[in-house]
């Protein structure tokens, strides 16, 4: 096997990295490498800068040697590396092209342990020396040349400085290179697709997205405009405003969305209350309070970062790349950079998405409230539409219908429901059956409604041990009781034996490998440790990764004495129990996070599904078809016209490519057309 090279590039330029993501920084004219630092094996690390027109270029000649002899190159975010090296030392300083497959990456190998994807912080947790502190001060001064304070002349002491900063970055992801190992022989063609979907790129509309962001910026003045009439402020006075809130005699914790939506939301409580003539000690809002709030949260809605961030990252051809990051969640999943392509706004089933885009082409928010009731929900409702195929193709999409309700099923043994699921049974209406314990068949989307959301709303809050809070997140209604909730899930439980025995199963499997160092399963589920991580293995074999994991003695997440009165009371039945922790990244932070059954439910079942998902991904490259985007369980291809087919597609989709989910009830649904949409 070849030894592979760590290289890492200092730059500088005018383009804000963090705005406009690698790929559009390194097409800036302005961006410009300040020293590549390079290293192989245990031999000393080389250098070169092209700020010195006399430094020799001997370091790059052995490089491109090396390169030309297949050795794998390896950089921490090869987004960066990569695309410096192909639109800045390609054409400027003559480098010779690098194949895509050359290039390896250890912040994937990161992501893939589950660890901290910066290098300083993966740096920190797994006890090595971090970063120099000294290069965040180089960078500010020499490489953000946006900032006003960025000198354009870097003196030969500070040069000196940042090439040994460079050196230091390679010295360090070397060390982790060869602490995490390579990726696993099985996972590097996911990588490889995962890099090639990347840098083929979404393509944008900009006109229109140029068109949304002048109809959110009109209606923000007008909007501002009356804000201003009412209370005499700027919207952006946050400190005046809430005094202003204040002296009408409103108290606000802040001037967040969910706080102004409680306001609001009490207050028409208020009103209703008024209008049955009910004796109130509260008086409602003023009519100008209200108005002022509402223009508040509208205000608030009126955001153009997302438009923002969607032009910025925009390449000189039209694509935006690097919009996703390779397992970036700990089941494998894919999470979302750049723009966030995977959060954006469900668009309205009913409207034809080029009619939503012509109409907000024409760049008037009051005829937008004329056709779709509010300009600011239109905009919001096409964000979607931004992605488009380039001009000759058209966008393919599918994705495995109710797959991980499937998948949880299939893993925990609960015949009845995959039964129901190969019967292509409606899950929701058969749920709905089984909990108010009615004839199966009887409820139906015309026929009982309520009960067939109440059905959904089981399946989403309660599989993965959800309870009365788990419910609450979905269901805002306020139909039910706590009291009814609580029976709804004690029947759903009632009714799935099976994924209730999986939750302790695998809880309790997990809790003994960490305890005795064993292999430990529970179905198709297995636990084991492997070095400094508790693994969890899957049917197929690949594993998750949960570092440095630790058995600890606490209360069980019900016991609440806040909010119930026998466990404040102290005579609850709750009793301590064993908790498995592990080091996570969560929040921004490297810390110590406990998890059980059901989540470690959800973690599996979300796995599984990347693992029938990316054999599917792989099929549907070699059959040609480009992928662009992957959102979860949909897999998103830009297909040139008169190619291919959406009967194909699907039928590439479900083709059974492992046999340990051969049997299980996999199916798609699809569509095409011009404009993505969901």
């Amino acid at each position: 096997m070849l030894a592979k090279i760590t290289l890492d590039f200092e730059t500088r330029s005018e383009a804000d990295l963090r705005k406009v993501g690698a790929w559009a920084y390194s097409e800036d004219p302005t961006t410009e490498v300040v020293c590549l630092a390079w290293g192989i094996g245990t031999e000393d690390i080389l250098t070169w800068t092209p700020l010195l027109p006399e430094a020799s270029r001997d370091p790059l000649d052995k490089l491109f040697a090396l390169i030309e002899q297949g050795h794998p190159v390896e950089a921490h975010n090869v987004a960066f590396e990569f695309s410096v090296w192909r639109n800045v030392c390609e054409p400027r300083y003559g480098f010779p092209p690098v194949p895509e497959d050359q290039w390896e990456d250890t912040m994937a190998t990161a992501a893939y342990y589950a660890m901290p994807m910066a290098l300083d912080r993966l740096a920190r947790a797994l006890r090595y020396e971090s970063k120099d502190p000294e290069g965040g001060r180089l960078i500010s001064k020499y490489s953000k040349l946006n900032l006003k304070t960025a000198k354009r002349d870097i003196p030969l002491e500070d040069l000196e400085k940042f090439i040994a900063y460079c050196v230091k970055d390679v010295e360090i992801e070397q060390s982790m290179s060869d602490y995490l190992g390579p990726l696993p022989e099985r996972e590097l063609p996911y990588f490889q697709l995962d890099q090639t979907i990347n840098r083929r790129g979404i393509f944008l509309d900009i006109e229109g997205i140029k068109a949304a962001t002048h109809v959110v910026d009109a209606r923000s003045e007008e909007l501002a405009e009356e804000f201003r009439a009412l209370t005499g402020l700027s919207p952006t006075q946050r400190d005046k405003v809430m005094q202003w809130v204040q002296d009408q005699g409103v108290e606000l914790l802040d001037l967040t969305a969910d706080t102004i939506d409680e306001t609001l939301e009490a207050d028409d409580s208020l009103r209703e209350a008024l209008a049955a003539g009910e004796r109130l000690n509260t008086a409602p809002l003023s009519a100008a309070v209200r108005r002022a709030l509402e223009v508040r949260r509208e205000i608030s809605k009126a955001s153009t970062k997302k438009l923002d961030a969607m032009a910025r990252q925009r390449g000189r051809d039209g694509r935006a790349r690097y919009q996703t990051r390779y397992h970036g969640a700990v089941t494998g999943r894919n999470t979302g950079a750049g723009f966030q392509p995977l959060n954006l706004t469900r668009n309205w089933e009913d409207v034809d998405p080029e009619q939503l885009v012509r109409d907000i082409r024409y760049g008037d928010p009051r005829w937008l409230d004329v056709v779709y009731g509010d300009a600011m929900e239109a905009v919001s409702k096409a964000s979607r539409h931004w992605i488009m195929a380039a001009e000759g193709n058209r966008i393919l999409a599918a994705d495995f219908t109710s797959v991980e309700a499937i998948i949880l099923a299939c893993l925990a043994g609960e015949e009845w429901k995959v039964q129901a699921f190969k019967r292509k049974e409606k899950i929701y209406e058969r749920t709905a059956d089984k909990i108010y314990k009615l004839p199966t068949g009887t409820v139906t989307k015309a026929t009982h409604p309520a009960e067939r959301q109440d059905g959904k709303t089981c399946e989403l809050a309660f599989g993965y041990q959800g309870a009365l809070g788990a419910w609450l997140k979905f269901d805002k209604s306020g139909r039910h009781s706590d009291e009814a909730i609580i029976e709804m899930c004690k029947s759903w439980r009632a009714e799935h034996g099976m994924i209730v025995n999986l939750w302790y199963g695998l809880n309790d499997a997990a809790i003994e490998a960490v305890s005795y160092g064993r292999e430990v399963g529970y179905r198709d589920i297995g636990f084991e440790m492997v070095d400094e991580w508790l693994t969890m293995i899957l049917p197929n074999g690949k594993r998750l990764w949960y570092f440095d994991p630790m058995i600890k003695w606490g209360m069980p997440r019900w016991h609440d004495p806040k909010e119930k009165e026998d466990c404040a009371a102290g005579t609850c039945s709750c009793r301590e129990q064993p908790r498995l922790t592990y080091m996570a990244q969560k929040e921004g932070q490297w810390k110590r996070v406990s998890t059980y059954g059901g989540k470690l439910t959800e973690n599996a079942t979300q796995a599984t599904s990347r693992e029938v998902l990316m054999p599917a991904m792989l099929a549907a490259e070699r059959r040609g078809y480009p992928i662009v985007l992957t959102v979860y369980d949909e897999i998103v291809a830009e297909v040139p016209e008169g190619q291919g087919s959406l009967k194909e597609f699907i039928e590439i989709m479900t083709q059974p490519y492992e046999k340990w989910y051969a049997d299980w009830p996999i199916s798609a649904d699809g569509w095409e057309g011009k404009r993505y949409k969901k």
